[in-house]
């Protein structure tokens, strides 16, 4: 049994596909991240970095305070207690790293700044279909505020402009109406805030006429943004120095709590190269993926989605000079019936970005 859409490409970018399957004993995911026990953390943040990492099952034991939720679905109220809705992204440091150290942030871009780039992106939802490979060519500017800041006034959140300038598939030889609504993405118009801490927040677009069929190609380029976007610490930090991010935010149209750990490879005044690793978890076992058939069980009994990435970057800049991030995310639904099956949807992807030397 398999759910399908009526689209050769559901969801856009996205094939999705479900295959029912009998219930079986869980293994656990691999970590995202693990603690470094030989750099300076400091107990609470190896407590998060352990949380966030661990490998979640359906028969873990009950999670307390600071521990990953079972199955990677909050219990009830849960997500709410651990990051309310609304609350900006909270950044733990714990370590420095060596000398010499390089102010990164932070990274909230100045009104007028622009640059362009070009996003590679890939997705495989089906193991019998390779990969979609998509290029993006966006340009992106920070706007200019309509109106004057009150003297003394925090700086507030900065709007950024993001505008498709072409967008085409990656691979030769699939069917022309295919590469016809790819095409349609072309004039395509996003919008983000970001924060004085570099977090960014509040994604919508607008889709280019007669583009509908391919809204979710959208959601890989916004997620992509998401990722890159990072807040900084406030102090110097030099090679080997590691936060965690946590925050409540979007994927796909889900509601998600967000561990990131962030970690410095290497640095010098011109650039830093980042490690991040992501994970998150669900908010509820409610799973309301936009573009599942009306008869697709919304029942979540298990999540997990994680990235995992290199960043580098120019330090003060808003965006990454050029980057590489792969992705999964695996839903396992409960089934109507008495013989507990399961329908799983997985979706994995890669992404290559450059932004040049901005």
């Amino acid at each position: 049994m398999r759910f399908r859409t009526p689209f050769w490409l559901p969801l856009g970018a996205l094939v999705v596909a479900a295959a029912c399957e009998k219930e079986q004993p869980p293994t656990p995911a691999a970590p995202v991240a693990s603690v470094d026990k030989a750099a300076a953390i400091d107990p609470a943040l190896a407590k998060a970095v352990a949380a966030a990492s661990a490998g979640v099952g359906a028969n873990a034991a009950p999670s307390g305070p600071g521990q990953p939720p079972p199955a990677g679905i909050f219990a009830p109220g849960g997500a709410d207690r651990e990051m309310p809705k609304g609350m900006p992204p909270k950044l733990s440091l714990g370590s420095s790293g060596a000398e010499p150290r390089v102010q990164l942030g932070p990274a909230q871009p100045k009104p007028g700044f622009k640059t362009t780039g070009v996003l590679d992106v890939a997705v495989q939802a089906d193991a019998r279909q390779g990969a979609l490979p998509i290029t993006f060519a966006i340009s992106v500017e920070a706007l200019k505020p309509k109106g004057e800041a009150a003297p003394g006034a925090p700086p507030g959140p900065v709007t950024m402009s993001v505008k498709v300038g072409g967008a085409k598939l990656g691979v030769a030889g699939l069917p022309a109406e295919l590469e016809a609504r790819v095409a349609k993405l072309k004039g395509l118009k996003l919008e983000y805030q970001v924060a004085a801490n570099g977090a960014a927040s509040d994604y919508r677009y607008e889709l280019p006429a007669g583009a509908d069929d391919t809204r979710d190609h959208v959601r890989v380029l916004v997620d992509t943004l998401a990722l890159v976007t990072l807040p900084m610490p406030a102090e110097p930090v030099g090679a080997g120095a590691m936060w965690m991010i946590a925050s409540r935010e979007g994927v796909f149209g889900l509601d998600l709590v967000t561990y990131r750990l962030v970690k410095v490879e290497q640095i010098s005044a011109e650039s830093a190269t980042l490690s991040v690793a992501t994970k998150r978890y669900a908010t509820s076992n409610r799973f309301d993926f936009e573009g599942l058939p009306p008869d697709a069980p919304h029942d979540l009994a298990e999540f997990e989605a994680k990235t995992d990435g290199k960043l580098v970057l120019k330090p003060g800049s808003p965006l990454p000079m050029s980057g590489d991030l792969e992705s999964r995310l695996v839903a396992q639904l409960l089934m109507p019936g008495p013989q507990q099956q399961r329908g799983v949807i997985q979706i994995q992807s890669r992404v290559a970005l450059d932004f040049g030397k901005h």
